[in-house]
């Protein structure tokens, strides 16, 4: 991703072409199994925190380290075969571009879950 469009974007998703790098995940867990793995592994993240979950939604933010601006973070749970489908989509609340802060924000998130199974 060029630096402009950095300055000029303050989402990322992983349902569309936001960033080429960004992929949803698959979790071998039936959707509501799978929004309890994740929220459990949110809750040691420094920074974020779990706001609201459904059935099939997780809702979460994450504050940024050194301004503490808020970033809402909206999880949704698909089955997909044996297991369940995670699309991601992160969203600055504040300012017209976010440095590729939204981005890191999913990586960040899929890290930490592939390294708590």
């Amino acid at each position: 991703m060029g630096l402009f469009r950095w300055f000029t974007k303050n989402w990322a998703t992983t349902d569309g072409p936001s960033h080429p790098d960004l992929a949803p995940l698959v979790l071998p867990l039936p959707p509501e199994a799978a929004v309890e793995r994740v929220r459990s592994v949110v809750e040691t993240l420094p920074r974020w925190r779990a706001e609201s979950a459904g059935p099939a939604e997780l809702k979460l933010t994450r504050r940024t380290g050194v301004f503490r601006f808020v970033d809402d973070i909206t999880l949704t749970f698909r089955p997909a075969g044996p297991g369940t489908l995670v699309h991601a989509a992160s969203r600055s609340r504040l300012g017209k571009g976010d440095l590729g802060q939204n981005r890191r924000n999913i990586l960040e998130l899929w890290a930490a879950i592939r390294a708590a199974k």
